[in-house]
């Protein structure tokens, strides 16, 4: 059985992986954190900040850290959706203001030349076995909280 904590040898990775992305996404002012929720606002619209945190894995404190800052940039603003979008009746909906699509758009390229350093750091095949490990085990993970709920 192997002795070492799979969470320090994930977080050792993702430490790596997310200073790269910082490095990049520092020249837009943002942090992949930030970038991401972006990206997923900007991707699928509108939506509740509770699904938009189980969506990335996220807690409800965290992303309210991580949405405070773009929010107060006034690149993501509140919306009026309706209920049945927002899991709860303290949850508010979420979406891009017109400047935070620029933003977005404008940062897109500098995430791109950090996906593309990790991608060649990777390399190919390490890449797509390193995505097709993660994604097996969310799933299991997503199916065993399933079980519990």
């Amino acid at each position: 059985m192997e002795s070492q904590c799979s969470c320090s040898t994930l977080r050792q990775l993702t430490r790596k992986m997310t200073n790269i992305y910082d490095h990049h996404l520092a020249a837009d002012g943002l942090t992949i954190s930030q970038y991401s929720l972006l990206a997923r606002i900007g991707k699928y619209g509108p939506i509740g900040v509770i699904p938009l945190a189980s969506a990335m894995g996220m807690d409800r404190s965290t992303m309210s850290r991580t949405l405070k800052p773009l929010i107060g940039a006034g690149w993501i603003e509140s919306v009026d959706l309706p209920l049945d979008m927002l899991t709860d009746k303290r949850s508010f909906g979420v979406q891009l203001s017109n400047e935070g699509q620029r933003k977005w758009k404008k940062s897109l390229p500098n995430w791109r030349k950090a996906q593309d350093e990790i991608n060649t750091i990777l390399g190919d095949r390490t890449h797509q076995e390193l995505k097709r490990l993660v994604d097996d085990a969310n799933a299991k993970f997503e199916q065993s909280e399933n079980a519990i709920s």
